[in-house]
């Protein structure tokens, strides 16, 4: 272990959220937006994130691959996230691993698991030794910490909530040992099937004697045949420790380059990439700046403070009774809407909205009501919308909020119709 840092990717601005799978294919989540990635090697050094699936939901605390021997073989690989905030529960994605392009892509399988509890927060998901799946409930009745002071009373700082689900009628998994055990046996670990197990080991032969780590790798390598494709996972998790304790094999690399196993190639390509290039890669956080659309000259642009849950205006004057186009544009990392209505109404439409629960999210937080006057959807960062709407012709100060739960408490403004 050399105990050194380097950058990696850029996953902004909330990265809550990383896995593997068995093949080393990385994933990571970006808890403010709920977006999921794939992180791809470029082949020069650096990595990048490409979208992995079209996620519905936010915020997502945590995500992972399913992997345990107690579930279902149907279940093995597909990829899961955690959400807090409307739709309270766990989202289930069966992953397409193309084996020619080294691409993975997610498609919705349903929701695992969800809870009408509204103080139920799920935040982490793991597999533990028996095969269980275990889910960490922040069980608080408060989220957020710019709407709600971070001193609030309700906050609960006390308690928490650890679920803990199997499958009916199927074995729980045997312990496996790890810690303290010989290298030999560690070794032999790397062969089982779940992948909690090998990080689990990994980790305990990352602590050991590098020599004596090598030098018994080097005899365990030799029962595999790297033209045999059953045969190149044990390669890959050896050529990983060899990474691991930065001894580089160049043959075994060159052997899993070549292997009949598309995976095992792609893997290995990304190895290659780390010994090619070894350097502490930064990254230019300046240009990664979402670069905004010019608005159209006749429209009133509204738009949002990042990271301030606010408008950038919070009050625009208008003739009652006239046509009015509203350039909405969106440079906070937070998806946000703009909901206009009738004078006062603001939090009758926030309430609204956050009644709707999970399946608010397919409505864009738009609730059906009789003081709502026009709304744009949900957008993304980066991302803009034209609304278009006649003004009452009463004159009066009319409200504009945005309905994402939790946000109209603070996030809203004043429409004057004169």
């Amino acid at each position: 272990r050399t105990y050194e840092f380097s950058f990696h990717a850029h996953n902004s601005p909330n990265p809550h959220g990383i896995a593997f799978d068995e093949w080393g294919y990385h994933y990571a989540t970006d808890a403010t937006g709920g977006a999921a990635y794939q992180v791809r090697p470029t082949g020069d050094g650096h990595f990048k994130m490409r979208k992995l699936l079209q996620h519905t939901v936010r915020p997502v605390p945590s995500s992972t691959i399913l992997s345990s021997a107690h579930f279902p073989d149907e279940m093995q690989g597909d990829f899961l996230i955690a959400n807090s905030i409307a739709f309270l529960g766990l989202k289930q994605y069966s992953l397409e691993r193309n084996a020619q392009t080294g691409d993975v892509s997610g498609d919705d399988v349903g929701d695992l698991m969800s809870s009408a509890d509204p103080n139920f927060r799920p935040t982490d998901i793991e597999f533990g030794d028996d095969g269980a799946m275990y889910v960490s409930d922040w069980a608080n009745a408060i989220i957020g910490h710019m709407q709600h002071n971070v001193r609030d009373p309700a906050r609960d700082h006390k308690h928490g909530r650890i679920y803990r689900f199997t499958y009916p009628d199927r074995a729980l998994s045997k312990h496996v040992d790890v810690v303290g055990q010989p290298i030999d046996i560690l070794l032999n670990n790397l062969l089982n099937p779940v992948n909690g197990v090998r990080q689990r080991t990994r980790a305990e032969l990352s602590a050991r004697d590098t020599e004596e780590v090598i030098a018994s790798l080097r005899q365990w390598l030799h029962q595999f045949d790297h033209t045999i494709a059953d045969d190149a996972r044990a390669l890959l998790e050896g050529l990983w420790l060899f990474q691991s304790h930065n001894v580089k094999n160049l043959s075994l690399l060159d052997s899993l380059l070549n292997s009949p196993e598309p995976h095992a190639r792609i893997a290995a390509a990304t190895v290659k990439q780390f010994w090619d290039n070894n350097i502490s890669t930064l990254v230019d956080i300046e240009a990664e700046r979402v670069e905004m659309v010019t608005p159209d000259a006749d429209a009133i642009v509204i738009g949002t403070v990042v990271e301030q849950m606010a408008y950038d205006v919070n009050e625009i004057k208008v003739k009652a009774g006239e046509k009015v186009k509203i350039w909405f544009q969106n440079q906070d990392y937070m998806p946000h809407n703009l909901v206009f209505g009738m004078p006062g109404s603001a939090e009758a439409i926030g309430k609204a909205a956050e009644a709707m629960g999970a399946e608010g999210f397919a409505k864009n937080f738009i609730p059906e009501h009789d003081q709502l006057i026009a709304a744009t959807p949900l957008i993304n960062t980066g991302e803009y919308f034209i609304l278009e709407f006649t003004v009452p012709d009463q004159p009066g100060e009319y409200v504009f909020v945005c309905t994402f739960p939790g946000h109209w408490s603070r996030m809203r403004g004043v429409l004057i119709a004169e």
